[in-house]
């Protein structure tokens, strides 16, 4: 039972049939389809979003098969991506989503045929700075 939860936390599209769209088991659709699920039905704790995330995109972050990998290479933006995921002040569904542009900004440059079309207006002007920034609680906010 814990193998087949760990693949199904990776991909919650597992036991579906393969689908005949390319980018249909890609991270950031995975990850936007749970954060829609997310955002409908809440979760305790913007912790159980950040961890979710984390198991999405570790195949793509922390690539186990890949020699020329290092995971203590901060030059690397995959590792940048990945430290920065587990910064507490990403909590927010808004932020989250952020994440996942500037995945896909890092990852394929922004080409339009592989960003999600729910997060295209984000893609182009998205940083870390600006995943951080939105963050920034005024008075009366409520992130969780």
């Amino acid at each position: 039972a814990v193998m087949a939860a760990i693949g199904y936390l990776r991909n919650h599209r597992l036991f579906e049939a393969p689908s005949p769209i390319p980018t249909y088991f890609q991270p950031q659709h995975l990850a936007l389809e749970y954060l829609d699920l997310a955002e409908k039905h809440p979760p305790p704790s913007y912790l159980y979003i950040q961890k979710h995330l984390r198991w999405i995109f570790r195949g793509v972050l922390q690539p186990e098969n890949d020699t020329s990998f290092d995971k203590f290479d901060y030059s690397d933006w995959r590792v940048k991506l990945w430290t920065f995921l587990v910064r507490p002040y990403v909590r927010s569904i808004e932020q989250f989503r952020m994440f996942v542009a500037l995945y896909v900004q890092l990852s394929y440059g922004g080409n339009d045929d592989l960003v999600p079309e729910s997060i295209r207006h984000l893609v182009q002007d998205v940083s870390f700075g600006s995943v951080k920034k939105a963050g920034k609680r005024t008075k009366g906010d409520y992130i969780w």
